[in-house]
């Protein structure tokens, strides 16, 4: 496995089959306000909370997180570095914004990141950089992929996944976060509990193979081997909810013993209930425009493409034979 395949593993991990259960969960915890009460018997359920499910416990939130990516190799000396930082504020009432950075490692200008709102129904998106990416509005959305987008953000779940069942959390007391009451665990590594899962290419792979990249990021997800974990956990003594999150984990790799890969995970509420601000459509987003209007009139010039008639009709499309 090369040196890139933390990158790539960084971008290709996702909740989104996660993120639907929870919403399940939130939907019967509705009508039923008991099953809202959290399972300090299971208390890695903290870990795995969606931001749906954490809203639906503590009301607004203020979330801020970032993952550092390092991969090596000692028989060829490759190394590389990503980072990401992710900024989340989610409204009880359902709206959220999100901002995402990632840094791939590979020098200035390679940076990239995006901004997504979800605000009174309708998506909003650009890129990092207002000068190439103004807002816009993404009305087909319906609120689908900004949420997922969302849920990529809040990703505790999905580091801890990879660890594959061998992360404990060991009480470790009380504690204070944001003034609130909060129980303390610290995480360890049990390395005889780790289950690695169905391998990603599932049991009928492509017959004519997959791609180099492919073959990197399945060299990892399906021969990773934890070596190392430690971390802490502040829970929300009152919801569960996660107050902080620090987790450091080291793999090795099964098929290239030369390889490792280690992350560093930070995140934490820096916000709750009346101290969340407001979120609000952005100010002069611009229309969705992914089907440039250009191309639309130079077809109706042509008399290739209906125009729409005063009336609302449809012109009659020109006659082949009229010339």
């Amino acid at each position: 496995m090369r040196a890139r395949a933390a990158l790539a593993v960084a971008l290709t991990l996702a909740g989104c089959g996660r993120a639907e259960r929870a919403r399940e969960r939130i939907s019967r915890a509705t009508e039923h306000p008991a099953l809202l009460a959290f399972d300090w018997a299971r208390p890695e359920g903290s870990l795995r909370m969606g931001p749906d499910e954490a809203a639906s416990r503590i009301g607004s939130f203020d979330w801020d997180s970032s993952v550092s990516w390092s991969a090596s190799n000692a028989r060829t000396s490759a190394r590389v570095q990503a980072a990401e930082r992710h900024r989340l504020r989610q409204l009880a009432g359902g709206d959220f914004a999100v901002e995402s950075d990632i840094d791939p490692g590979q020098g200035p200008g390679s940076e990239t990141g995006r901004r997504v709102v979800w605000v009174k129904g309708m998506t909003y998106a650009r890129s990092r950089f207002p000068a190439s990416g103004a807002w816009r509005e993404r009305p087909t959305d319906r609120g689908r992929d900004a949420r997922r987008f969302r849920d990529e953000s809040f990703l505790a779940a999905d580091v801890v996944d990879l660890l594959g069942g061998a992360l404990k959390l060991v009480p470790k007391g009380e504690a204070t976060a944001l003034g609130r009451p909060a129980k303390r665990y610290a995480l360890v590594l049990d390395r005889q509990a780790f289950a690695p899962g169905p391998s990603r290419l599932g049991e009928s792979p492509p017959a004519a193979g997959v791609d180099e990249d492919t073959k990197r990021r399945l060299a990892f997800l399906d021969g990773r081997e934890p070596l190392a974990a430690d971390g802490l956990l502040l829970a929300d003594a009152a919801t569960g909810v996660p107050l902080e999150i620090r987790l450091r984990a080291s793999f090795k790799v099964r098929d290239d013993p030369d390889a490792r890969v280690d992350l560093d995970l930070a995140g934490r509420l820096t916000a709750v209930g009346g101290a969340v601000g407001t979120v609000e459509p952005p100010s002069n987003a611009l229309p969705d425009e992914r089907k440039p209007k250009g191309v639309a009139r130079a077809l109706e010039a042509a008399g290739l493409r209906k125009k729409k008639a005063p009336s609302g009709e449809a012109e009659p499309e020109p006659d082949s034979d009229s010339e």
